[in-house]
């Protein structure tokens, strides 16, 4: 590939071998046991795989976005939970450096990097959706802490991370322009007042554990309070279009299974795949969709390494992601007859994931109107 260099052939390489060896072995329980990610998010963490692309100042190996999406794509290979999973920690370590003090990056930003800790979002509320206004949960001031309280539901990962980002109005009133009176805290899981509940029963990326959590008169010392606008990097910054590199393993991952079972499996003394060019023509120009698809993803990251960021081309790769994902799942299915929808052949898990996928990776009416403004 055009994007490739000897060093990230290396990488790939080692990526590839790390998810067969401790990916593949956990997807199964990962898929039908809800089994928690967590000891092997924080291996890969210990092993440097969530510096990329941190600048080095952060003990990060700097902006190299192609051997970061290499990464998503070879753990996504074997499991999109897996690859949404190890996505998130870009996706929230990216925005913290930027509006962290010097302090908390010491205190969460770097230990999440290196495996020390896992961190999540605790955003979505029962009532308001994307009207934030609307929300219940609240930190009132006490001397030098926040007292918190309310809850949160819809979160990734809700009873297995070790400190959560809440986000929670903080007065009365919000200054619409300035956001202010919304803020951010970090909440450890160990804290007296913290508990999870339920952990919800989905169609697709089983084990990423979503449910909903409370808090009971938490305590929060003003040093770990942020503004606002930094979780508005985390759910539309240029880091999600990671989940192009998320479809585009499965979708390899599905190709490579569905063109094995047709070569394998004998009819009449010749394989379908030898007997039926309808089977492989129609795999064929399934693979010529995601060639083009990869050739647009990497062309994106590669503009990222180059100091382009183009938020209309990031959300361009996050929107076409999902229909890609479910469209080769769809198809691979069908080539595969009664063996697609087994279970343990792992491709109807994979539109399943599809589907979740697309929830995630919405395009708002926001993004559509500066899209609108671009032509």
């Amino acid at each position: 590939m055009w994007y490739m260099n000897e060093d990230r052939k290396l990488l790939q390489k080692s990526f590839a071998e790390f998810a067969q060896k401790r990916v593949r072995p956990f997807a199964k329980q990962l898929e039908d046991e809800e089994a928690s990610p967590k000891e092997i998010l924080k291996e890969m963490g210990k092993l440097g795989m969530f510096t990329m692309p941190i600048p080095e100042e952060y003990t990060g190996t700097g902006p190299d976005y192609i051997s970061w999406g290499l990464l998503l794509e070879e753990v996504s290979k074997e499991s999109a939970t897996f690859g949404f999973l190890t996505l998130l920690r870009q996706v929230f370590n990216g925005p913290l450096l930027k509006s962290c003090s010097q302090e908390q990056i010491e205190k969460y930003v770097i230990p999440a990097i290196n495996g020390d800790i896992i961190i999540g979002l605790a955003g979505n509320e029962p009532a308001g959706g994307n009207n934030l206004f609307e929300y219940q949960t609240k930190a009132v001031k006490d001397g030098d802490e926040w007292v918190i309280n309310g809850g949160k539901v819809l979160v990734t990962q809700a009873d297995d991370v070790d400190v959560f980002m809440v986000i929670a109005l903080t007065r009365d009133q919000i200054d619409f322009r300035t956001m202010e009176g919304l803020d951010v805290f970090f909440v450890h899981t160990s804290d007296p007042g913290f508990s999870a509940g339920h952990i919800e029963n989905k169609v697709g990326l089983n084990g990423s554990r979503t449910g909903s959590v409370y808090f009971d008169n938490i305590r929060v010392p003003e040093s770990d309070r942020m503004p606002y606008p930094m979780a508005l990097l985390m759910l539309f910054g240029p880091e999600l279009s990671g989940y192009g590199a998320i479809a585009l393993g499965g979708c390899e991952a599905m190709i490579a299974k569905t063109a094995d079972y047709l070569k394998k499996r004998v009819q009449m003394g010749r394989s379908l795949w030898d007997s039926y060019q309808a089977a492989r023509h129609d795999l064929a120009k399934l693979q010529l969709d995601v060639l083009n698809f990869r050739n647009a993803l990497y062309g994106h990251l590669m503009n990222r390494n180059c100091g382009i960021h183009d938020s209309i081309e990031a959300g361009a790769v996050k929107s076409a992601c999902g229909p890609l994902l479910e469209k080769v799942s769809s198809e691979c299915m069908l080539l595969m007859g009664g063996t697609g929808v087994i279970h343990e052949t792992g491709i109807e898990q994979y539109y399943r994931d599809a589907k979740a996928l697309q929830i995630a990776c919405f395009s708002d009416k926001t993004f559509l109107d500066n899209v609108a403004n671009s032509l």
